[in-house]
Formats: structure tokens, C-alpha cells, sequence
């Protein structure tokens, strides 16, 4: 911070009158003789004329004072600091400052005036104020940046010869002895010409002298530009007020003024980018060629962060940059985010930021600088006037003075939201410091905070009652519904997250481990995985300290939902295993039940099908024994799911519909939602379509009435597929653009990636290859970005159908070889399998057709290994191209018989449609009867009115009537 000449002290008025220097009031600087001057009533006093040492006191006395003449004194009116280098980043305030710095001409200042009225009125301290001075008042905390603002303003508007002079003067406001008006007002009498011999002893007098040195300026036609750094409260500024609208006075504080009548100005810390350039600028005025903040942006990017953006740590931080050349960003960085006391390496040996706050925190009341401390305690980014209430064991209105008291004094900072508050990292860290040192010496600190987690545990219980509820069961009544719980929940979730890793350090294990389970529908259904992933972590971690072995069972099952909804289900299996052998071992059925439903689903993902058949089965049975009947529609919601996918769709909707009957009779309505949701993607499998398009439509009007949008997004999909199959393909396009855009709300990197790659099948569809192409290249990008192997490999096959379908063979191939390559490495056979028959698809398109066949027959082998016979029968019918293009007519029939069969095990009528029409084909190409090939068409009109695909079936009718 700039320095001003340091002010004389104060002089006290009961000084001896033989030592007092007189005091003229109205001497002008540099000036000793005036035109004579006359008094009036009996006291008054009038100084002049041409004899100066000739008194008239105006009662017809005279007094005859020896008088010497003085020669000009010195004035220091270009007392402005220099520029501060490397200023940058303010903009923005600059362009305020310039606007209420520049001169108003006949007319009144548009900007905000110090005081209003028309006539002078005594302030609070007994000086009088005059009006319509523009005062401009710059707050925020230490270290953001005040001073050098108005420096580089006050040299802005000199530029632009809005001033022509300049007074600055340090009020040290948050030293132990600020400097006080009277003496202020010293240095600046001073400044501006007067001799010591004539600055009057008293405040009053002072001021008025102040004034009316500026007064004579202003006629002579200079403006001044009054720079009062580092005010404390508006008693050190108001004496200061210029009494000319000409002048102008810009003030810089830690707290807010808001009683001076001035324009506040609240200074933030620094944006990234600006913060980059401060370090950057820093390094290069030392050293031009020095580029390491460019060169190494992200880690400097890193420790601006670190820095809080805060302009004096960042010049700190770039002092120690300087004086080691050698030192990479990264390096400070680490130091900074490994040390408990980032303080403490932000000290250049010059500027040290624990000093500056020191200050700041020297001027709190008692109450204050408590109230400071305890706010501390709270583990989060930010805290309600609520919790901090409990936390300063205050009513509310005391709770939001103290709180108000800290904002202004910028050790806090006002949310966006009324009634939230948080501090500044690096304010915070100084306050966790003086926390610490101040619970050493009690216990009161301890105790709220455990206060401040219980009342947290307790609301966040309140919060998933309703959340978890069913309609009908009655719901804790802090929260008035569902929504005010979930604003609640969206509002503290950083703040109980941070309590769960509190918890865990201070030795509250078991609010560690309940906290988690009890987010865990919260999390789960906003989609905040990660962080659910490390709450339910750092929960097993407490849980294993806890002598009860339920916690730590409890634990792994919430960890291995965490897992599963992170995709990492091999790590999910692994913790759902251990929580099942505990809940066995203490033999707690029920959490057993939980134990094997959530093994379950991980396994379904993995592909164990039978296993997870198994596994379903034995939850299942154990819901039935102990009366769980939500426990058993889930059970029998998930063996519909393990049924779906291998293909037994009898079962599987069965196992639905039993799902769906009791989450009716439960009034579970998000269940309903996902039982719906699943009939309608069986329902798709058996093509039994516009019972799907019901099923389907049923879920979303569910899940747009429970508010559940993510859940929206899964019904969306299966919606979307079933317009695919049924040859809507704009419909289906737009389906997956909407899934697409609600998966990004959710910043659900899986979601978006499996959308692109739907929205990209329907285009194929639409005959729209490039476009198709575009959005499986973008479903590609993001499985690599994720590490997801298995989505690229479903990219790659994608991408290689689409190459098909646009005739583009050799690429075709060249992307069914990348998707083979990742299926052989990831052991997925039934993808492998899908691999081998896009290939034998391109290989016949180029006419490798012996390559075409061996592809075909590998997947054959894969999908009667996997008992998939829907996969088979496709595959047997894409065998017959390349065997009736090498002249094999008879086995070309025999394997579109083969998927005829197949197709009408499984309930395709469309594929068996198809079938037939290239079973025709392959008869007709070997010139067999007649009568057979029309028979075929026939057949194949038939399977496709079955399917309703009329346009199909007039075109196989047509065909048949061709022969």
C-alpha cells in the first residue's frame, strides 16, 4: 500500500496560551496581504487590510499585533503514488470511477453527492458538511486491491484532464493508532501550502481552513481529486469532504460505508483470466523473457485458484516465482494445496497476507471477532443464517447484526440468496487458524459443531422421509412437501458433503456413516455420483472404526450403490459381496435381501445373467419371508430386467407386472414410473409396439409428475427405439435430441454419449449418413475421454453399420476391426459377436465373401453360446447374401430358413418378414419353382401386415404377383 507523509500528532486544546500559535482561518496559501476587511457586532473579528498585524475587533477596539511577512510556502498538491505495476483485471470498476470522476459543467453531478441539500449541516463529530461533492467509496477485504484502484483511476483521470491536482493521504484506519481527523487534516493543510505557524489547534477550524484552501482552487479554476486510503469508519472521512462540487474524493475501506453518502464500490477478488495476467505481467516486468505463466497456464491457473484470486496473494506468490527462475507454477502449487497453513507460505518477506488480516480482524468488537472464529467450525463453502445461529448460539436478529458486521467489514461476503453467507478461502483459512487456537483453550467450539452436524443428520432425514415416501405415508414436518426438501437439499449439499469428511477427521464416526445413507436418493437421483462415490468411501472408513459390524455392512451395500451408479461395476460387485457375507454372518435377513438386490443389478451390467438370475431369486425370498413387500416388487422389478435380457420375455413380463401391481398398491409412484418403463421395453422386444408407445407414455407422466427428469431421460430412450424399430425415424430423431439435452442438464457424460449414439441410428435411418457418422464420431469421443472401452467398441459398430448402409465398405470393415479388437480385450462375447456379423456384412459388400462367411458363422457360434436366439436368427439371415452372391443358392435358402424359425421363436414378425422377402430372392436365383418363390412373397407379406408394416407388405404382395 502506498504511503503518505506521516501526520503530525494532534494538538490538544488545553495547551498553554502562551505556546499557542495564532490560527487564521481564512489565509490563503502563499498569500499575506488582502484588501482591508471591517467587523460587525460585538465579538467579531476581521483579519486584513493592509497592515496585517492591525486587529478591529468591531466593538471599537483595536489591537496592535507585531506582524512578520512570510514568503510563499511549499505545496505538495501532486502527492499521488506512482501507477502501480501491473495493474489489471478492473476495467469494469475503472469505468465507474471515471464516470463519477468526470467534470459536471451547468449542471448538478449526475452522480451519487456526499450529502444533499442545498445548505451546509453539522455532521455526528460537530463539522459542518457541504453538498454535492461526488465521494466515491471502494471497500472490500485486505489485499483485494483498493489502493492501486484509485491510484490507477486518479492517473486515468489526470490523463484525461478530469483533475489538475492531487491529495492522498493514509488514514490507517486498522492500525493500533489511526490516524485521526484533526491530524489528517494536518497533513493535508500542509499539502496544500499552510505552514505549521497557521494550521489552526482544533478539528473545526482545520476543516474550515481545509475547505477553504479547496474553495479558492475551485475560483481559480483547479479541481482536485482528494484520495482518502485505508478509512476505518466514515468519522475519519466526513471532516475530509471537500466543500466545492468541483473537487471530487474517492475513500478506500474494509468495510463498507454505508453512512457516508457515497457511491460504494465493492471490490471482488480477481477473475481467472485476470488473475493469470496479473502473475504473468508480474513475471515478465521483473524478467521480459520470463513465459512460465504462459507456458504453464494451467498450473498457473492452478495457483491463482489457490491464491483465491486475491491481488495480493497472486503478487506474493509472483515474488516468490521471481525469486527462484527455476521454480515451475506447479511446484508452488503443490505446496500451497498440501500445506493446513496456506498463510504461511504467502509472506515474500516484504508483504505478508496474515498481517494485512491481522488488521482487519483487530478492528472487531468482542462479539464480532467470536462470532469470526465460530463461523469457521462450519465445514462448508457457505452457511445459512440458520445454521450459523446454532453455531453462534444467537437469536436470529443478533445472528444476522453479526453477520451484517462481518460483511461490511469484507471478512465475509452476502450470497446471492438472502440469508447465506461464506468467506473468501484464503479469510477462511485465517479464521480456521484462529479457531484452532482459540479451542485449545475450550470446549465450547467442539460443542457447536457437533450441535451444528446433528441438526444437519436430523434435517437431512427429515428431507429424504419425503423424498422416500409413498403417497399417502405421512412425512416429517420440517419441510412443508417434497420440493421445499429438495431446494433444502440442493441449497446445503456441498455444505453436507463437507460435514461428512469433518465428521470423519473429528471422530464422529457415526454421523460419518449415517449421513451418506441417508443422501443417498438425494444423490442417486441427481445424478451427483462422484460425490456420492467419495461421501459413501469416506462413510465405510468411519464405519470400520464403529464396534457395531450392521455399520459397516450397511456401509459397503451403500458404497456398492455408489460404485454401480458410477459404472464401476466390477468395484461394485466387490462391495456388495462383503456387505452380504457381514449381513450373513450377524444374520440380519433384511439387510442380507438389500445385500443381494443391489448384487444384483451390478451383475445384470457385467453380463452374468444367470447369476444375477440366481441372486435375484434368493432376494426375493427373502422379502416373501419377512413381509417385505417393497422389497419384493423391487426383486421382482429386477428378475424382469435379468429375464429381458436373455431373451425369456414371458418371464420377464411377468416379473414386471407383479412389480407394477405392488407399487400400486403401495402408492409408490416412482416405481410405477420404472415397472411401466420396463413393460414397454419388453413389449418393444416382442414387437408388440403400440402396447410399448402405452406402457411407455404411462412412465413419463409419471416421472414428469414425481419431478424425476432423469428417470424422464430413461423413458425417453426406450420411446425413441421403439419409433426406430416401427420406421419413425424423425420421430425417433427428435426423441434422442431431447434425451440428449436433458442428460446434459445433468452433466451425465454416459447419457449424452448413448444418446448421440441412438441419435445417430435413427439418422442412418433417415438415409442421413454424414449426420449419423458425426454423431457416433461424438459418442466415440466422449467413451474415450471417459475410458469407456466397451461404449467405443459400441461406437466403432455403429459407426461400421452406418458405413454399411452408405455403401462405404472398406471403412465399414476398417471400424468393425476396432470394435473386434476391443471386445476380444474387454471378454465380451455377446459384442464380440456383433463385431463378427458387421464385419461378414462389409466383407460381403466387397465381395470377400469366404471372410464373410466365417465372420457370420463365429457369431453364429456366439449367440447359441449366449442363448441369444434373436441374434442368431439376424445372423443367419445376413449369411445368406454373401452365400447367394457366391453362387451357393441352396445353403443361402437353408440359412434364411434357419432365421425364419428363429425369428419366429422369438416373435419378430418384421425380421421374419424379411427373411422371407431374401428367401425369395435366394429361390429365384436358382431358378427353382416358381410356385415356391411366390410362396415366400407371400409368406413375407403376411409377416409383415403381422408387424404392421403395411408399406412392407405391399411391396412383398407385389412381388408375389410379379412371379
Amino acid at each position: 500500500m502506498s504511503e503518505a507523509t506521516a501526520p503530525v500528532p494532534e494538538r490538544a486544546e488545553n495547551r498553554d496560551p502562551d505556546t499557542r500559535r495564532p490560527g487564521p482561518a481564512a489565509l490563503t496559501a502563499g498569500s499575506r496581504s488582502a484588501a482591508p476587511v471591517t467587523a460587525s457586532g460585538p465579538r467579531s473579528v476581521a483579519i486584513g487590510g493592509d497592515n496585517l498585524g492591525i486587529v478591529s475587533t468591531g466593538d471599537g477596539v483595536t489591537i496592535h499585533l507585531e506582524s512578520h511577512p512570510y514568503g510563499p510556502a511549499p505545496t505538495a498538491l501532486a502527492s499521488l503514488p506512482p501507477k502501480p505495476a501491473g495493474f489489471t483485471g478492473r476495467d469494469k470498476e475503472l469505468t465507474v470511477l471515471m464516470e463519477l470522476l468526470r467534470p459536471t459543467v451547468g449542471a448538478e453531478p449526475r452522480q451519487v453527492r456526499a450529502i444533499s441539500g442545498a445548505t451546509a449541516a453539522p455532521a455526528d463529530n460537530g463539522v459542518c458538511e457541504t453538498s454535492a461533492v461526488v465521494v466515491a467509496a471502494v471497500a472490500g477485504t485486505a489485499g483485494v486491491g483498493k489502493t492501486s484502484l484509485v491510484v490507477a483511476a486518479g492517473h486515468l483521470a489526470a490523463q484525461l484532464g478530469y483533475v489538475d491536482a492531487f491529495l492522498f493521504i493514509d488514514l490507517r484506519g486498522y492500525d493500533t493508532a489511526p490516524v485521526l481527523p484533526a491530524q489528517a487534516l494536518d497533513a493535508l493543510l500542509r499539502s496544500l501550502g499552510i505552514e505549521d505557524a497557521h494550521i489552526p489547534p482544533t478539528l473545526e477550524e482545520r476543516a474550515s481552513l481545509y475547505r477553504s484552501q479547496l474553495e479558492a482552487m475551485a475560483v481559480s479554476g483547479s479541481t482536485v481529486l482528494v484520495i482518502a486510503d485505508n478509512a476505518s469508519t466514515p468519522q475519519q472521512v466526513r471532516p475530509l469532504l471537500p466543500g466545492n462540487d468541483s473537487h471530487r474524493l474517492l475513500v478506500t475501506s474494509r468495510h463498507t460505508l454505508p453512512t457516508l453518502g457515497a457511491r460504494l464500490l465493492d471490490l471482488d477478488v480477481l477473475t481467472p483470466s485476470s488473475a493469470l495476467r496479473l502473475l504473468d505481467t508480474a513475471l515478465r516486468i521483473a524478467d521480459p523473457a520470463d513465459t512460465r505463466a504462459v507456458l504453464q497456464e494451467v498450473d498457473a491457473l492452478a495457483l491463482a485458484g489457490l491464491c483465491g484470486h486475491l491481488p495480493l496473494a497472486l503478487q506474493i506468490a509472483a515474488a516468490l516465482l521471481i525469486d527462484d527462475p527455476q521454480q515451475h507454477f506447479g511446484q508452488l502449487a503443490a505446496e500451497l494445496a498440501c500445506t493446513t497453513s496456506p498463510l504461511d507460505h504467502l509472506d515474500d518477506g516484504e508483504r505478508a497476507l496474515r498481517s494485512s488480516l491481522d488488521l482487519s480482524f483487530q478492528s472487531l468488537t468482542e462479539a464480532q471477532a467470536d462470532s469470526f472464529r465460530r463461523l469457521a467450525l462450519n465445514p462448508g463453502p457457505d452457511i445459512s443464517t440458520t445454521d450459523a445461529a446454532l453455531l453462534l448460539e444467537r437469536g436470529d436478529r443478533e445472528t444476522r447484526a453479526l453477520l451484517g458486521a462481518l460483511t461490511r467489514a469484507h471478512l465475509l461476503v452476502r450470497g446471492v440468496v438472502r440469508d447465506r453467507w461464506h468467506m473468501l478461502d484464503l479469510i477462511r483459512a485465517y479464521a480456521q487458524e484462529l479457531a484452532d487456537r482459540y479451542s485449545t483453550t475450550t470446549d465450547v467450539y467442539r460443542r457447536v459443531q457437533r450441535l451444528l452436524f446433528d441438526h444437519r443428520v436430523a434435517t437431512v432425514k427429515a428431507a429424504d422421509g419425503h423424498l422416500t415416501a409413498f403417497t399417502g405415508q405421512p412425512v416429517p414436518q420440517v419441510f412443508a412437501g417434497e420440493r421445499q426438501a429438495l431446494d433444502w437439499l440442493d441449497a446445503e449439499r456441498a455444505n453436507l458433503l463437507a460435514t461428512v469428511e469433518a465428521a470423519h477427521l473429528l471422530g464422529h464416526h457415526d454421523l460419518a456413516r449415517r449421513l451418506p445413507a441417508l443422501l443417498a436418493e438425494y444423490l442417486e437421483r441427481g445424478r451427483y455420483i462422484d460425490e456420492w462415490v467419495a461421501a459413501a468411501t469416506t462413510a465405510l472408513a468411519s464405519a470400520r472404526v464403529l464396534p457395531v459390524r450392521r455399520d459397516e455392512a450397511a456401509a459397503w451395500i451403500c458404497l456398492g450403490a455408489a460404485l454401480d451408479g458410477a459404472r464401476r461395476f466390477h468395484e461394485a460387485v466387490e462391495a456388495h459381496r462383503q456387505g452380504l457375507i457381514i449381513s450373513q454372518e450377524i444374520e440380519d435377513r433384511e439387510l442380507e435381501g438389500v445385500a443381494l438386490s443391489n448384487l444384483g443389478c451390478a451383475l445384470l451390467e457385467l453380463g452374468a445373467y444367470e447369476e444375477a438370475a440366481g441372486v435375484h431369486r434368493r432376494d426375493l425370498a427373502i422379502c416373501q419371508e419377512i413381509n417385505d413387500l417393497s422389497g419384493e416388487g423391487k426383486a421382482w422389478h429386477n428378475l424382469g430386467n435379468v429375464m429381458r435380457h436373455l431373451r425369456r420375455f414371458d418371464e420377464a413380463l411377468h416379473g414386471h407386472q407383479r412389480d407394477l401391481d405392488i407399487c400400486r398398491s403401495l402408492g409408490d409412484r416412482r416405481g410405477e414410473g420404472a415397472a411401466w418403463q420396463c413393460l414397454g421395453a419388453v413389449l418393444t422386444e416382442v414387437r408388440r409396439f403400440d402396447e410399448a408407445v402405452d406402457a411407455l407414455e404411462e412412465a413419463l407422466a409419471l416421472f414428469v409428475a414425481t419431478e424425476d427428469r432423469f428417470a424422464e431421460a430413461g423413458a425417453l430412450t426406450d420411446l425413441g427405439v421403439v419409433f426406430r424399430e416401427t420406421r419413425r425415424y424423425e420421430e425417433a430423431a427428435e426423441t434422442h435430441r431431447e434425451v440428449r439435452a436433458i442428460y446434459e442438464e445433468f452433466d451425465d457424460a454416459h447419457g449424452v454419449s448413448c444418446a448421440w449414439g441412438n441419435l445417430g441410428r435413427a439418422l442412418t435411418g433417415l438415409g442421413e449418413f454424414e449426420a449419423a457418422l458425426d454423431a457416433h464420431r461424438r459418442s466415440l469421443r466422449m467413451c474415450q475421454e471417459a475410458g469407456d472401452r466397451l461404449g467405443e467398441a459400441g461406437a466403432w459398430c455403429n459407426i461400421g453399420v452406418t458405413h454399411s448402409a452408405a455403401g462405404q465398405f472398406p471403412e465399414a470393415i476398417e471400424a468393425h476391426l476396432r470394435d473386434l479388437a476391443l471386445c476380444l480385450q474387454e471378454e465380451d462375447r455377446s459384442r464380440e459377436g456383433a463385431a463378427w456379423n458387421g464385419l461378414g456384412i462389409a466383407y460381403t459388400g466387397v465381395g470377400r465373401f469366404d471372410e464373410a462367411v466365417e465372420a457370420h458363422m463365429r457369431d453364429i457360434a456366439i449367440c447359441r453360446e449366449t442363448e441369444d436366439q434373436y441374434g442368431e436368427g439376424t445372423t443367419w439371415n445376413d449369411l445368406g447374401a454373401p452365400l447367394a452372391a457366391s453362387g451357393k443358392y441352396d445353403e443361402a435358402a437353408e440359412a434364411h430358413r434357419h432365421a425364419i424359425g428363429l425369428f419366429r421363436r422369438t416373435n419378430a414378425p418384421y425380421e421374419e418378414g424379411e427373411a422371407f422377402a431374401r428367401l425369395a430372392a435366394a429361390l429365384a436365383s436358382d431358378v427353382q419353382d416358381r410356385g415356391k418363390v411366390r410362396a415366400a412373397w407371400e409368406a413375407s407379406a403376411a409377416a409383415f401386415t403381422t408387424a404392421g408394416a403395411d408399406p412392407e407388405a405391399a411391396a412383398s404382395r407385389g412381388a408375389a404377383a410379379a412371379v
